[in-house]
């Protein structure tokens, strides 16, 4: 093969391979961390309850005890609490910044930062009589970047770049990419139960590091940032542009000011028709959405380990990634194929409507088989963001992706907090009544996203814009 052959392969492989592989090593850090530092506090809640450290080395010895488990929800919200806070500014101000000063910036961020937070988690493991409340300090470095919507508004910012004018292209990369998150997770659990089993959280916080140690060299190696793209504004919004309304920031404002001022502008400004009302239905649906993941996160270890579910580590790890990787086929796999004989709305409607059946199935599960047909059953849960994702896209001009999906992001920052408070303060109020609470509200919430989507399926279609 010659040189000028293999240079036309490599470009032709950059544009198919883009920010896929950003998502998966970020996720996978994330869904290795998740389950390892909420055993490290529960372990180190353990510790300082009981002086026999021989119980506390045995997760089946206290994980039954109501002080451990409510002290540990109440420290893991405020875990999630910081890190919502301090994630909130990036995300508003990373998106507008990213549309001038290009995508890669902001995905490298996270991955360093969180490898700062890796170094706190490696050392609380290794320090015994370091107090559990050093956690929050992982949180805090993980927030200062935005964390995962930093990556999510970055990757899905550049996906609507290189597929400006193509609808249909663009819901199935953005589907793609929202299948690298569940791809990511299988992996990612997979790894933790293991490592956790065989080797010790402290090995599990190493691989942490080591994918975002992947992220930076791809990023930096790999990645190039989209070409800018001439495009023919609709009338309404060309006038605006013409009267000033849509102008460049001035550099003497503040960054902050700056750069929020464009994210804001970029969600509340009109449109034509019922495209603005469109948009905010979806980014609520963004919100909702959040709501149930978090929330899921914040609670799922807990409930799982508690009687008479009784789950391990590992069991816990293999559920995660059996359900992950039922997410990401539907993605990948069933969700291309559906469309074929279905609109995007009508699966991201089923969707929902399959997630609200997962969530009461786990609500009322009381073994091991019930649990795992939680996964089977909310496989398709996936396919309601990707869409509300591409929508989003649709509706907003080029020069506005990073400005709008970096307002979605701080939406989905300020679900940290809320889910948190809602889901971590509800869980020990439920626990010795209906410990499966909590997943019933998030049903509720699924079915009212149902709602949101068949209200704005009504809504006539956004109008494709033409690119030059």
């Amino acid at each position: 093969m010659t040189g000028l052959n293999m240079r036309e392969w490599r470009e032709k492989l950059r544009r198919l391979v883009t920010v896929e592989p950003v998502i998966f090593f970020y996720m996978t850090s994330t869904f290795i961390v998740t389950p390892a530092y909420q055993q490290l506090v529960i372990t180190k809640v353990c510790n300082e309850l009981f002086t026999d450290s021989e119980i506390c080395k045995n997760p089946e010895h206290y994980t039954q005890d109501e002080e451990i488990q409510a002290r540990s929800s109440y420290i893991l919200l405020f875990y999630t609490a910081i890190l919502s806070l301090v994630s909130i500014p990036p995300a508003l101000l990373l998106g507008s910044w990213s549309d001038q000063a290009g995508r890669r910036s902001v995905m490298v961020m996270p991955s360093l930062l969180s490898l700062l937070s890796g170094a706190v988690f490696i050392t609380l493991d290794l320090v015994e009589d370091m107090t559990v409340y050093w956690c929050l300090a992982a949180a805090a470095l993980t927030g200062l970047s935005g964390g995962h919507v930093s990556v999510f508004l970055s990757c899905f910012s550049y996906l609507a770049d290189v597929t400006a004018g193509s609808s249909s292209a663009r819901t199935l990369r953005m589907a793609m990419a929202e299948s690298m998150i569940f791809v990511g997770g299988t992996v990612g659990f997979l790894l933790a139960g293991f490592l956790e089993q065989e080797y010790g959280l402290l090995y599990a916080f190493v691989a942490y590091c080591a994918c975002h140690v992947l992220a930076v060299l791809y990023i930096l190696l790999w990645l190039q940032d989209p070409r800018p793209v001439k495009l023919n504004r609709s009338p309404s919004l060309k006038a605006e542009s013409e009267k000033g309304a849509i102008e460049e920031p001035p550099r003497s404002r503040p960054f902050i000011l700056q750069y929020a001022k464009l994210s804001l502008k970029a969600v509340f400004r009109r449109r034509p028709g019922q495209e603005r009302l469109k948009l905010h239905f979806l980014i609520l649906c963004t919100f909702i959405n959040n709501l149930m993941a978090v929330g899921e996160t914040s609670i799922l270890l807990l409930y799982l380990m508690y009687e008479p579910r009784e789950f391990t580590t590992v069991l816990f790890g293999v559920f995660n990634a059996v359900r992950m990787l039922l997410l990401g086929f539907s993605l990948l796999g069933l969700f291309p194929l559906l469309l074929r004989c279905f609109s995007e709305m009508t699966l991201a409607k089923l969707s929902a409507l399959t997630r609200a059946a997962a969530y009461i199935l786990l609500a009322c599960s009381t073994n091991t088989w019930m649990v795992f047909l939680v996964a089977v059953v909310g496989a398709p849960a996936g396919i309601t963001q990707a869409v509300i994702r591409s929508l989003s896209s649709a509706i907003v001009e080029l020069d506005e992706q990073g400005a709008m999906f970096s307002f979605t992001a701080s939406v989905e920052a300020t679900c940290i907090l809320i889910a948190g408070t809602m889901f971590n303060g509800l869980y020990p109020l439920t626990l010795t009544t209906f410990p499966g609470m909590p997943f019933i509200v998030m049903a509720g919430f699924a079915i009212i996203v149902l709602i949101f989507m068949q209200w704005i399926s009504e809504m006539p279609a956004s109008q494709p814009r033409l690119v030059l």
